[in-house]
């Protein structure tokens, strides 16, 4: 019996392969091998499945949206200028869900490009990418053109540039003089590489064939060298005002000038005087205007707070159409005064001088006073505090009839007292009462 074991024992191991203490290792070891065996073929198997798994479901629900969408720019620095022009979104392809009603339009999605980080002084391209995102939450973007778009910046910048005007053609029949302008230089501002080619600001102008003097306000366009608008370029102020004289029938006139005076002088002082060099000038213009026109007016003149003499140089105000011939301004000088006036005062009577040994009594201890002079300087004046010294220094016992002498300042004068005197009574003093002891 033990003989025979170890045969048992062999045909057992060759029935199942071997021990039976090691079967459930070498069934992982298979199941493994099976497994790893081919592994790469295996794993693109996979791949592949699923991509064309992929491709199957996609391929049912992906749509074209067939209209453009605008690129908008995002964190373009403040000083730089898009020189680029942005290209719409020419293909946007998205997927949606099996339930949605209506389809995808151009406002279910956004397209920017981000400039943050571009440096405008450059000058080169950059390469950026387009992003677009879907707005609605029923869509979801898979994939759009352009991807990607080269753009530049610009640096902005501004110069002072000359203005001048472009009358266009000149009838024959018409004497048409230099154009004046409210303005000689404006500033130019845009992107450099256009800005720097600004010449000029040109206002245009037509002359009218009837003759008409051009006095209006002009847009002004920048212009290149050849006469070409350039853009985009902004100008500041946008429009000069233009006075072009034309005349058909050119006379001449001598005419007086009369200053326009303006304002109320302050409280207490009248305009005194007012004189013009040169008094008289000439102007030429049509006949018809001439005609009618009798003083050459000046800007006006404002006397505001003055109190003095006003000297100023002051442009003559003459019609449109009017020119004058010569000089266009005049001198004019206006001197002002005090308003002159009285006014009549309450005063205490004030004595000075009084001897402690003699008793005195006044006839009143009030008097009015009547004082001319600038109005100014009377209203400045203290009615309370006015006061008039009586002076009755040396004066002995009896009755004295004294004239009270107000001190008024440098321009007042005074003109009469009521009562014009003030009757002081003086007698001797009460003796002191002898004391108790003496």
């Amino acid at each position: 019996a033990d003989g025979g074991a170890p045969a048992d024992r062999r045909a057992a191991r060759a029935a199942f392969g071997r021990r039976p203490g090691r079967r459930p290792r070498a069934a992982m070891n298979r199941l493994v091998g099976l497994v790893v065996y081919n592994w790469p073929l295996k794993l693109a198997a996979i791949a592949l499945a699923t991509l064309l798994y992929a491709g199957l479901v996609v391929s049912q629900s992906t749509f074209e949206l067939p209209s453009p969408v605008t690129i908008t720019p995002i964190n373009q620095p403040d000083n730089a200028f898009l020189l680029t022009t942005l290209p719409p979104v020419t293909t946007i392809r998205y997927v949606s869900s099996s339930d949605v009603g209506a389809p995808a339009t151009p406002a279910s999605f956004s397209a920017t490009i981000d400039l943050s980080g571009i440096n405008p002084e450059s000058g080169g391209l950059t390469y950026r990418n387009v992003d677009v995102k879907s707005i609605d939450p029923r869509f979801l973007v898979v994939d759009w053109e352009p991807r990607a778009l080269n753009v530049q910046l610009d640096p902005l910048k501004s110069y002072k540039v000359p203005v001048r005007v472009n009358p266009g053609p000149i009838p024959d029949n018409l004497d048409v003089r230099p154009a004046e302008l409210s303005a000689s230089t404006v500033t130019v501002s845009g992107p450099d590489s256009v800005v720097r080619l600004v010449v000029a600001a040109q206002a245009d102008v037509l002359i009218d064939p009837s003759g008409l003097t051009v006095d209006r306000d002009v847009p002004l366009i920048p212009v290149d060298q050849l006469g070409n608008r350039l853009t985009p370029v902004r100008v500041d102020p946008s429009t000069v005002h233009v006075t072009i004289p034309v005349f058909s029938n050119a006379k001449q006139k001598t005419l007086a000038v009369n200053p326009i005076v303006t304002g109320t002088p302050p409280a207490g002082y009248e305009v005194d005087t007012i004189t013009v060099n040169p008094a008289t000038v000439s102007v030429e213009g049509d006949a018809d205007q001439l005609s009618v026109l009798a003083r050459a007016d000046t800007d006006q003149i404002s006397i505001g707070a003055a109190t003095g003499t006003i000297d100023a140089d002051v442009e003559l105000a003459l019609p449109a159409g009017v020119l004058p011939i010569g000089p266009k301004s005049v001198h004019v000088t206006i001197t002002m005064k005090a308003e002159i006036g009285t006014k009549t005062f309450q005063a205490g009577v004030l004595p000075v001088g009084e001897q402690p040994s003699l008793s005195y009594q006044y006839s009143t201890l009030n008097v009015y006073v009547n004082v001319a002079g600038p109005l100014a300087d009377l209203d400045r004046l203290d009615p309370s505090g006015f006061v008039v010294p009586i002076d009755v220094t040396g004066l002995g016992v009896g009755v004295h009839d004294i004239v009270p002498t107000p001190n008024l300042q440098a321009g007042l004068r005074l003109v009469r007292l009521l009562p014009p005197a003030v009757t002081v009574t003086i007698t001797p003093g009460a003796s002191p009462a002898p004391s108790a002891g003496g």
